[in-house]
């Protein structure tokens, strides 16, 4: 009989252990997300459309990139120039134009140059990334296809 209680001890807190280690693990798989990480990543990534959005409402593709007479040459030194002013020192940026053109299956993208202020190790290290594609009209009607990316140091 008495081995018997021992064996009944040594059982329960075996059990006991198990299910603490069980819902140790549970609690630190089944974590809820962090709300402060997700609005600022959401909002991020709206501040990269907006930034791109206020661009294309300004015209500052239209001033930046092309001169009456048609594609400006030196235009990734002025866009980064002006994109080195605009945006926070903390911020790392990389832009890609791309003119769309058309062709007999649909339209097809032609690059034209990238500005950036960050190699891809930059990206790859930084604390949080995002991305946005809009594609804008010049009043020399190119149609433009312009990809930002933005990321935090």
């Amino acid at each position: 009989m008495n081995n018997r209680g021992q064996m009944r001890t040594v059982e329960a807190l075996l059990a006991s252990g198990i299910i603490a280690v069980a819902m140790t693990v549970m609690i630190n798989v089944v974590k809820p997300p962090d709300p402060y990480v997700t609005k600022s990543r959401s909002d991020f990534t709206r501040y990269c459309y907006d930034f791109l959005m206020t661009l294309a409402d300004e015209e500052v593709f239209d001033r930046v990139m092309f001169t009456p007479g048609g594609m400006r040459r030196d235009w990734e030194g002025l866009m980064k120039n002006m994109l080195n002013a605009m945006l926070p020192p903390s911020i790392l940026y990389n832009m890609t134009v791309y003119n769309m053109t058309q062709t007999e299956v649909g339209m097809e993208p032609a690059f034209l140059g990238t500005v950036s202020n960050a190699s891809p190790e930059d990206f790859r290290i930084a604390r949080e990334a995002t991305g946005a594609d809009i594609t804008y009209t010049t009043r020399s009607r190119w149609v433009l296809k312009i990809h930002l990316e933005l990321a935090r140091r």
